[in-house]
């Protein structure tokens, strides 16, 4: 028995000896191999990337219109430079238009009114100082005018307004600078609220 252990020790030993053996061949062949060798030489090379991004300036300032309406055209783009005064952008300026005809329209009227009334007084005053009428009647007279010259004022305050409100549909730039994101485009509804 102990000739048997002995045999299969031997053979064991010699298959481990074969299997080491063939390691080593292989790792003898791997490192006699022969490589290309490349020599590096220093040299510039200009790397280029592109990233997104956003410009800020030291100071912004948000453009708001005064006024509400659709966007009908855009004067600036992105990144241009712009001067104090320059138009930025139209708001539809036909509702605007419109207004101010009907102001001027109704000072017109009110003048009209003020100018009859002025008629009317001078009349009754006449009319007054030759005792036909009673005074109660040229206070009356008096009152008409001035209640029509009031309403005449009225209409040229918003005559005035109408016309402030059709300038405010040319949206400027109130500084000189740099045009950064335009958040709008032709047919955006705008308004003072934005």
């Amino acid at each position: 028995m102990a000739k048997r252990l002995l045999t299969t020790l031997l053979i064991c030993s010699m298959a481990a000896g074969v299997f080491v053996g063939c390691k080593e061949e292989k790792r003898s062949s791997a490192s006699k191999r022969e490589y290309n060798v490349m020599i590096l030489q220093p040299t510039s090379r200009k790397l280029t990337s592109t990233y997104s991004a956003t410009i800020r300036g030291k100071q912004d300032i948000d453009i708001r219109p005064k006024v509400q309406g659709y966007i009908t055209d855009i004067h600036v783009k992105e990144g241009s430079i712009v001067r104090k005064g320059q138009t930025l952008f139209t708001i539809d300026q036909v509702p605007y238009q419109a207004a101010l005809q009907t102001a001027i329209a109704n000072v017109d009227v009110a003048q009209a009114a003020v100018d009859a009334a002025e008629l009317t007084t001078n009349s009754k005053e006449l009319l007054y100082q030759q005792n036909i009428i009673s005074e109660f009647d040229l206070n009356m007279a008096r009152t008409q005018l001035a209640s029509q010259r009031a309403n005449l004022a009225q209409a040229k305050a918003n005559e005035v307004n109408a016309r402030n409100n059709l300038s405010y549909t040319l949206v400027k730039s109130p500084a000189d600078g740099v045009i950064g994101t335009l958040p709008f485009r032709v047919g955006t509804l705008v308004s003072p609220s934005d």
